[in-house]
């Protein structure tokens, strides 16, 4: 399902460049990213955007952090 909703996120930001989500606020709820199964990067215009395949155990999400505006989506999730 498609959601395209700004949400907040706990990251780790590593060496070198590595991020990785730690958990998410979307509907009043905190999700805990219990697992990322894939990792990507696209350009939008000049920013980097880096997509996460994540689950919290039962439900795999897709979030997406903009380097441009430092700004996170949950772009879709699947039950």
């Amino acid at each position: 399902m498609r959601v395209g909703e700004h949400i907040s996120v706990i990251a780790s930001f590593g060496r070198p460049y590595r991020i990785r989500p730690v958990r998410f606020r979307w509907s009043g709820q905190i999700l805990e990213v219990r697992e990322i199964t894939y990792a990507w990067k696209t350009k939008q215009g000049i920013n980097d955007v880096y997509h996460f395949s994540v689950s919290d155990g039962t439900t795999m999400y897709e979030l997406a952090f903009d380097t441009g505006s430092l700004n996170w989506r949950l772009e879709s999730l699947e039950a």
